[in-house]
């Protein structure tokens, strides 16, 4: 069992993201693509979303199922929280090559020794990471862009359904609500399927609900520079999350009927950007303490 734990003022500055990270997205729908098989495919809005992503999975990604294993560690470089793709991508292509020697090093799970390129990567080649920024580019524009303006929403619905447990049992009752592997105990979050304690050092905890993403919850500790400690729990699907019974506010609602659309009743992805409007953030995978660059592998 791991323990994350929190001082008062870890409490006072934990708060969900203001809006969902394009790259964060492509983490979470390559992992899923990796892990589920043929059977669990199809319960799930993520899985029928897995089903056309497989058929649209382009070639320029292909890299990257060398990259993002089937199972965790996973390289936390290649998803900072940021809101735009572009901003995002700089980030990546800016990863100091510390962090990539250990991060590759840690999330390579395959026999034998890493092809060529992902052992370039590791030393920081920068034609190896162009190749991580083509592939990282190529999957978000074919598989994820198309249902953005779904993700988005169930982003803000799920944020929404959660604001109940909030009003009536403060942050202690929603952190221990995020997915059943997690419990609030003696001002510490559990998390059944991890092992070793951390502390938010003072600095909180952001809550980052993934559309894509339907395993147990990523944590990453990071120093606030570099994006803060950044908790990412599979978000409610529309057809539990939606239920207009869970809440009472009229924002919740339309929240929660609008996702009930966009997931439901469209028979195309929606072709739409994601919001233009940039808001600041910095990657997961670096962390600066002592004034050291360290890596931090998503666990």
């Amino acid at each position: 069992m791991s323990r994350v734990r929190f001082s008062s003022d870890d409490l006072l500055l934990t708060r969900f993201g203001a809006a969902p990270g394009p790259l964060v997205e492509v983490l979470a729908g390559l992992l899923e693509l990796r892990r589920r098989t043929p059977a669990t495919v199809q319960r799930t809005v993520p899985g029928r979303w897995a089903v056309r992503a497989r058929s649209a999975f382009p070639a320029a990604a292909r890299p990257l199922l060398d990259l993002i294993p089937a199972a965790l560690p996973s390289p936390s470089f290649v998803a900072p929280p940021v809101s735009v793709l572009d901003e995002g991508l700089e980030i990546v292509r800016a990863t100091p090559r510390s962090v990539l020697r250990e991060e590759v090093a840690a999330s390579w799970q395959g026999a034998g020794r890493p092809p060529l390129w992902l052992r370039t990567l590791a030393e920081g080649e920068p034609e190896a990471l162009e190749t991580a920024v083509r592939g990282l580019r190529a999957f978000y524009l074919a598989c994820i862009a198309p249902y953005w303006s779904r993700i988005v929403v169930t982003f803000r619905a799920d944020v929404a359904d959660r604001i109940p447990a909030l009003t009536t049992g403060g942050l202690a009752g929603v952190l221990g609500t995020l997915h059943e592997t997690l419990a609030w105990r003696d001002n510490s979050l559990e998390r059944s399927w991890r092992t070793g304690d951390c502390s938010l050092d003072g600095h909180g905890l952001q809550l980052l609900p993934s559309a894509l993403w339907t395993g147990p919850p990523l944590f990453c500790d990071q120093a606030p520079e570099f994006g803060g400690n950044t908790l990412i729990y599979s978000a409610r699907p529309p057809a539990t999350a939606y239920d207009e019974g869970r809440s009472g506010d009229l924002a919740g609602l339309l929240a929660r009927r609008a996702a009930q659309w966009n997931w439901r009743t469209a028979s195309a992805p929606a072709r739409r950007p994601p919001p233009s409007t940039p808001r600041r953030c910095v990657p997961l995978a670096l962390c600066k303490r002592s004034g050291v660059v360290v890596a931090s592998t998503i666990r």
